[in-house]
């Protein structure tokens, strides 16, 4: 089972729309996927809402930077792909604790 992670550190990057795209065109080829929302902002789970989502694509929607890993072994078990939308990690908090 192919896992496809699209990551970046710059939000506004393309990333949810370039992993929706894939989705929705391996769907439409038939094909089982599972997309891990992993942005905190949850643009794919509320695309989900929407009439007209394939019914062959899963949305996995709460997890975080710890549990993300686990999400994927536990989806590629279901799916035939599973592709993981990440959040910039230029918008992820930074420790600013001093040394």
């Amino acid at each position: 089972m192919p896992v496809v992670s699209f990551a970046n550190p710059k939000g506004g990057a393309g990333k949810t729309t370039s992993a929706l795209i894939a989705a929705t065109q391996l769907a439409e080829n038939g094909a089982s996927v599972t997309i891990i929302d992993a942005d905190p902002e949850r643009w794919i789970s509320q695309w989900a809402t929407m009439p007209g989502k394939p019914q062959t694509i899963r949305i996995v929607s709460d997890v975080t930077e710890d549990t993300v890993a686990d999400a994927i072994e536990a989806e590629s078990t279901v799916s035939a792909f599973v592709i993981v939308d990440l959040e910039g990690t230029a918008s992820a908090p930074h420790s600013t604790e001093s040394r």
